[in-house]
């Protein structure tokens, strides 16, 4: 009689297999968990490295910001003489900044021109920059902004009055002049134009283009 084969080894034997198959996938299975934490763990790190650096760049562009001035103050009032001693003008302001590149920043300025006839310029403006300036403080430059206004009182009470948003002054010549729009205004004359020149020495005016104007007489 031919003995029937074993049953049981080969049920051993796929078992054995279910097993080594289940521990293969498990592997299979921590090596992929293992690497994406891995990769996970890694761009972490480099995100946090790069807001570090991130916050560092920013730190140091404000710490260069807050150095880009050496000198500040408020209610400042300058005043400078001729050789002679007589009065040149006065600048005030109510506040000024001096920059590293040797402007300096002002806040409502309002500068008073004197000249030998006695007659007194008046400018103001919102703000104002000192482009330049020598040793002793004459200004080469002053570049005015923001509501700047122009005007002058005579002996007789008469007002005179010119209004721009941008004008560049230069002290030493009595010399003005804008591109921009210009308004002026005195006791008979309404005038606008887009630019303009004036030598205050002179007691000129002298409007670049599209000159407007129209005569107005008071009544008593």
């Amino acid at each position: 009689m031919t003995p029937s084969p074993p049953i049981s080894e080969p049920n051993a034997a796929s078992e054995v297999s279910k097993i080594i198959d289940l521990k293969a996938l498990l592997s299979g299975l921590r090596f992929w968990v293992v690497s994406a934490l891995i990769i996970l763990a890694f761009f972490a790190g480099r995100s946090a490295l790069e807001q570090r650096a991130n916050h560092a760049l920013t730190d140091t562009a404000q710490t260069t910001t807050a150095i880009t001035f050496d000198a500040y103050s408020n209610g400042v009032t300058s005043v400078l003489y001729d050789p002679l001693g007589n009065i040149e003008y006065t600048l005030e302001a109510s506040r000024q900044v001096h920059f590293l590149d040797n402007t300096t920043q002002l806040s409502d300025p309002y500068v008073r021109l004197y000249q030998e006839s006695g007659a007194l310029w008046n400018i103001i403006a919102r703000s104002g920059k000192i482009l330049a300036a020598d040793e002793d403080g004459r200004i080469d430059q002053l570049d005015l902004s923001d509501d700047v206004e122009l005007f002058q009182i005579d002996e007789l009470g008469n007002r005179m009055t010119l209004t721009t948003s941008f004008m560049s002054l230069f002290p030493e010549s009595e010399t003005m002049n804008t591109d921009r729009e210009v308004t002026m205004i005195t006791n008979t004359l309404h005038q606008t134009a887009v630019g303009m020149r004036a030598d205050l020495k002179q007691d000129t005016m002298t409007f670049l283009s599209q000159v407007k104007g129209r005569y107005e007489v008071q009544s008593n």
